[in-house]
């Protein structure tokens, strides 16, 4: 089935505010097209709005883990915290619509702004801005574990620097190292539709001579299929994935990092933390700070000199 083919389910619930992090960590492990909350929350509305909506999207193909997330929802939902999932199949461009109203221009930190590829947008002085549009990949910048990223990054010696991007989803990460002065940037990802989303975004925002796109991954415990990158040492390794996956990946992190190199892991549940900074330091990775917000954690380590 060609990419543009696929169809997706879209499942969605209506969730207290307590709720939220815990859905968009269900959502983000189970679901391949991506997840949303409607980030109109950070308005002076917020705390007057009973509830929220959080969607996630799922290949309409994969049974098992459309079952086994719409179990999890409905047993959720008995406790009163969720509402009882909604399901429809959309087609591509109705999966890309349906993004849209999830997706306002959204400044991260101090320095970035994203702008959805289809909104005319004046970017405030001193902002860089991130054009996106995220097709059928992850990674608006809407999720915390994007965030963390992103403000992490403000502070890191990019300009100048060599940095390697796994699990680029959307290319958002990749695309802000560029626009702060990488000299280079390797963005990887083991799924093409990434891959074909994170060269378009680059095109969008003039640093597609900065950054090379590829379908490959990390060495890991996990049997994957697709190639190891091949490069590096890096003096940035970025890797916004899942604990687990960084956890499998940590042994292999060193040998893409160079000496005195820096490595910033997100995607990482709080309660999570704890054992993949353990991971980390095992690979004789020296965690340096953690970053919190919304449950959910970012960790900037080095490769010792």
């Amino acid at each position: 089935m060609a990419l543009d083919d696929k169809r997706l389910v879209e499942i969605s619930v209506q969730a207290d505010h307590e709720a939220v992090d815990d859905l968009m960590g269900l959502f983000t492990r189970y679901c391949s097209g991506g997840a949303a909350v409607d980030e109109r929350r950070e308005g002076p509305n917020w705390a007057e709005q009973e509830r929220v909506t959080v969607k996630g999207f799922v290949e309409e193909s994969d049974e098992e883990t459309l079952q086994k997330l719409e179990i999890a929802l409905l047993l959720l939902s008995k406790s009163g915290v969720i509402s009882a999932p909604s399901t429809r199949v959309l087609e591509a461009a109705d999966w890309a619509e349906a993004w849209k109203q999830f997706f306002p221009p959204l400044p991260i930190g101090e320095r970035f702004v994203v702008v959805p590829s289809w909104v005319e947008y004046k970017v405030p002085a001193g902002r860089l801005a991130l054009h996106l549009d995220p097709g059928m990949a992850f990674g608006t910048g809407l999720h915390a574990t994007t965030r963390l990223c992103l403000k992490a990054m403000e502070s890191l010696p990019i300009a100048g620097a060599q940095v390697l991007d796994v699990g680029t989803g959307s290319g958002i990460l990749s695309i802000a190292a560029a626009l702060l002065g990488a000299t280079h940037v390797e963005a990887i990802d083991v799924d093409p539709v990434c891959v074909q989303v994170t060269l378009e975004n680059c095109e969008r925002n003039g640093v597609a001579s900065q950054v090379d796109v590829s379908r490959a991954t990390l060495p890991s415990r996990a049997r994957t299929g697709v190639e190891y990158h091949r490069g590096g040492p890096y003096d940035v390794l970025l890797i916004n994935i899942l604990a687990e996956i960084i956890m499998d990946m940590s042994a292999s992190l060193p040998g893409y990092i160079k000496p005195g190199g820096i490595c910033v892991a997100s995607g990482i549940l709080a309660e999570k933390s704890a054992a993949v900074q353990q991971a980390l330091q095992e690979a004789c990775l020296t965690v340096q700070s953690e970053r919190v917000e919304d449950g959910w954690v970012a960790l900037v380590a080095t490769r010792p000199t």
